[in-house]
C-alpha cells in the first residue's frame, strides 16, 4: 500500500501537469486506504494499482459527473463500480461496501481540484488551456476510452499525414477531444458544458457563477475535422489566413504550436477549432506536397473511416449482466426508435431487460395477497 507521499506522487502523475491536486489529495488518499483494506480482505484477484482507476472515476463523479453520462448511455460500460468489483473477484457483500464507500465519498468531498482546474482553464479564455482540458479527458479518461470507435481505423490516416508517430498521436487526441461525438451527436465540449450547467446549482455561489460562465464558453466551441487548407496569408509566423477546399475563408487562424517554415506556404493539413468566434489550429499542422494535396478528398476519407469503424463494431459482442447478447455497433451507434424507450435508455434504463420499473412492480402486493389479508 502506498504511503501518503507515494500516493501523492502517483496521483499527480495521473493528472495534467498544470493541475494542482493539493486541495483534495488527502481526501482521496483516505478513500484509497479504505478501498485497499476492503480489497485486500476480500478480492480474489487483488491488484493495488487498479484502485487508482476507481479513484479516478470517483474524482470524476465528484467534480463534474462526466463519466456518469456515458455510463448511462452505453450498456457495454455497465455499472463502473460493480464492474470493477467483479473484475477484482469481490463478494456481493464487499461489492456493496465499495459502492457505499464511493457514494459516500461523492457526498462528502469537501472540494474538487479537478473541477477547479476545469473551470479556471476554460475561464482563462486561453485556447491552449481549453485544449489541455479536453485532450486530458479524451486521452486519459478510462470510461471514455471504452466507448470510442476502434481507433485502429483512423490511426493510419493520421500517421500517413503526419509522417511520424508523435505528431500522429497528437492529431488523433486533438480529433477525439474536439470532433468525436457520442451516439446522440454531442461532442466532448458540448457534454462538458452541459455537466457544468447541471453541477452549478449544487455549488456555493462562489463556485456556481464560474461554472455557469464556463458552460457558456464551452458552448462556443465549433470544430472541423482534419482537412486541407491553402495558406494565403501569414502574420507573425503563428497567425494565418486559410482557404478551405470548398472556398470558405478563415482569417487570423492562430497556432499555439511552433510552425516550421515550410508549413507557412502552400497547402496545410490541419484541424481547425472555432472558440469564441476565433479560429485556432488544434494539434500539429502539416505541409502537404502538391501531389498529396491534389489526392486528398476529405469527405471520402472520413466516410471510409466511419464505415470501417461501424463494421468493426458489428464484429464485437458483449453480454449484459442479465444475459442479453448485444453487438458493440448497436450499443455505440443506435438509439431506440420509440421516444419513450430512447428517453429511458438515456438514463440507463432498458426496457428489454429487468429494470427499476419491474422491481417496483414486484414490490406491489398482488391482488391475491390483498384478498388474503382482508
Amino acid at each position: 500500500m502506498y504511503t501518503i507521499d507515494q500516493f501523492k506522487s502517483r496521483w499527480k502523475r495521473l493528472h495534467h501537469p498544470s493541475m494542482n491536486v493539493d486541495g483534495d489529495v488527502a481526501f482521496f488518499y483516505g478513500i484509497y486506504v479504505r478501498l485497499h483494506h476492503l480489497a485486500e480482505q476480500d478480492a480474489r484477484a487483488f491488484d493495488g494499482r487498479l484502485i487508482l482507476s476507481l479513484l479516478l472515476y470517483t474524482e470524476n463523479t465528484v467534480a463534474i459527473g462526466l463519466d456518469g453520462v456515458y455510463e448511462d448511455m452505453y450498456r457495454s460500460l455497465g455499472n463502473v463500480v460493480f464492474r470493477w468489483c467483479d473484475g477484482s473477484g469481490m463478494s456481493a457483500n464487499a461489492t456493496s461496501q465499495v459502492h457505499d464507500l464511493v457514494s459516500q465519498a461523492v457526498a462528502d468531498a469537501p472540494c474538487s481540484a479537478l473541477r477547479q482546474w476545469i473551470t479556471e482553464s476554460v475561464l482563462s479564455c486561453d485556447f491552449q488551456r481549453l485544449s489541455d482540458v479536453l485532450t486530458y479527458f479524451a486521452r486519459e479518461d478510462r470510461v471514455l476510452r471504452h466507448v470510442y470507435p476502434d481507433l485502429r481505423c483512423r490511426k493510419p490516416m493520421f500517421l500517413r499525414i503526419a509522417g511520424e508517430k508523435q505528431a500522429a498521436r497528437q492529431m488523433l487526441w486533438a480529433d477525439l477531444a474536439f470532433n468525436w461525438q457520442d451516439k446522440h451527436g454531442n461532442s466532448l465540449p458540448a457534454t462538458l458544458a452541459r455537466q457544468c450547467r447541471l453541477t452549478a446549482p449544487l455549488m456555493e455561489e462562489w463556485e456556481r457563477l464560474p461554472l455557469q460562465e464556463a458552460a457558456g464558453l464551452l458552448d462556443t466551441v465549433r470544430s472541423e475535422r482534419l482537412d486541407t487548407y491553402t495558406v494565403i496569408g501569414v502574420k507573425d509566423g503563428r497567425t494565418f489566413t486559410l482557404r478551405h477546399r470548398d472556398g470558405r475563408l478563415f482569417k487570423d487562424v492562430t497556432s499555439h504550436s511552433s510552425v516550421p517554415e515550410d508549413v507557412r506556404t502552400g497547402c496545410l493539413a490541419a484541424q481547425l477549432v472555432l472558440y469564441k468566434d476565433e479560429a485556432y489550429i488544434s494539434g500539429p499542422a502539416v505541409r502537404l506536397t502538391d501531389d498529396a494535396a491534389a489526392g486528398w478528398n476529405g469527405e471520402a476519407i472520413w466516410s471510409d473511416i466511419f464505415k470501417k469503424e461501424h463494421e468493426a463494431a458489428r464484429q464485437v459482442y458483449f453480454t449484459t449482466p442479465f444475459g442479453r447478447r448485444i453487438s458493440l455497433y448497436e450499443d455505440l451507434y443506435t438509439i431506440p426508435e420509440d421516444p419513450d424507450e430512447a428517453s429511458y435508455a438515456g438514463m440507463g434504463i432498458y426496457l428489454d431487460e429487468p429494470n427499476i420499473f419491474d422491481f417496483l412492480e414486484w414490490l406491489k402486493p398482488s391482488d391475491n395477497a390483498q384478498g388474503v389479508s382482508r
